[in-house]
């Protein structure tokens, strides 16, 4: 599977988008930055507790968080979200190449 895909597919569930047939990384981010700029107006705690249960670390939100532009915070979050899964990822196919050998 296509990296974005597989991202999109991870976030799309955390984050209770709708699915969309995505070509790029860019539209995943671009659909989870909106979601993420919903949550920042919507429900700030559900925001933070995804993020906590996707495991995108603390010091990273905090330094997003003390941003003014909700705009911004929502773009970076979704770049810290898509990194974190792109490690998850990598690490299951590290993983699944290692216990293969």
């Amino acid at each position: 599977m296509e990296d974005h895909k597989e991202v999109f597919e991870i976030v799309s569930g955390n984050f209770d988008i709708v699915p969309h047939n995505v070509l790029s990384m860019n539209q995943v981010r671009d659909i989870l930055a909106v979601r993420v700029r919903e949550m920042l107006d919507k429900n700030v705690e559900k925001l933070v507790s995804t993020l906590y249960r996707i495991d995108v670390s603390q010091r990273v939100t905090d330094e997003i968080f003390n941003l003014s532009s909700k705009d911004d915070i929502a773009l970076l979050i979704a770049d810290a979200v898509i990194a974190r899964q792109l490690k998850k990822i990598d690490s299951r196919r590290k993983y699944k190449n290692d216990s293969n050998t």
